[in-house]
């Protein structure tokens, strides 16, 4: 039932986007992002006039502050100057690897300001951990092994011919497919309005005729991928709450 209620609850909030989106492809660190929109937030409250040529400035300057930059590119993105979106354009392409993620979320906000500005009409832009491409949102799959058992060759190739078909069902890409002794994982570029759950529950629908070797508690994040040692552990956390 709670499963039941968090797909209705996703599908409502899939309903509510409007066809004007647009997808941020790179990989942006979650943590980032929630820091930054907190920030906006602070500063969309703040009405003092921004002087775009001081706010460049500062940007181009790198002795400058770390925060001075941070809340710079932030105040340049508020604004729909062609000369700010090229400020933040140049400086997203040779920013120091600690401000990368917060300067292509800059850059992404500049540009939607000044596609609207331009063709008077709202964009919406969508980001997640993981990033996309196009239309697409990037996921990825943990798929547990049933009984912690070890899989044949044969149920291997099925999982991965079967994984395939169902993600080509819904318009989905397979980007990349791992196998471990207990575990599968597999990253995904799937239709932001696609039903996930869809290509999921097929799969292990399907599995289930070839040895039921699948468990159904499989996870499905856009935040991160998660290395051997995090996967084992969410695995066994996972046993630990339907024992």
């Amino acid at each position: 039932m709670e499963n039941e209620i968090n797909y209705h609850n996703i599908d409502h909030l899939l309903d509510q986007i409007p066809d004007n989106f647009q997808i941020l492809e790179e990989t942006i660190n979650i943590e980032v992002q929630k820091q930054y929109i907190e920030s906006s937030q602070k500063l969309e409250l703040d009405n003092n006039i921004v002087d775009v040529e001081d706010l460049i400035a500062i940007v181009e300057n790198p002795d400058s502050d770390d925060e001075d930059t941070k809340i710079a590119l932030q105040k340049l993105a508020f604004t729909d100057a062609i000369e700010a979106f090229r400020a933040i354009e140049s400086y997203t392409n040779t920013a120091p690897e600690h401000l990368k993620d917060w300067a292509t979320l800059a850059l992404q906000q500049s540009r939607i300001l000044i596609h609207a500005s331009l063709l008077d009409e709202q964009q919406f832009f969508i980001s997640s951990g993981l990033g996309g491409k196009k239309d697409k949102l990037r996921y990825f799959f943990i798929f547990p092994f049933a009984n912690n058992m070890i899989i044949s060759d044969f149920q291997r190739n099925l999982f991965e011919k079967e994984l395939n078909y169902f993600l080509e069902k819904y318009d989905s890409v397979l980007e990349d497919l791992n196998f471990d002794d207990k575990f599968a994982t597999a990253t995904a570029l799937v239709p932001l309005k696609s039903p996930v759950a869809d290509i999921v529950n097929g799969l292990i629908e399907e599995c289930m005729n070839y040895g039921n070797y699948l468990s159904d508690n499989v996870v499905i994040t856009n935040i991160k991928r998660f290395n051997k040692e995090e996967i084992t552990e969410i695995i066994e956390n996972n046993e630990q709450q339907h024992d």
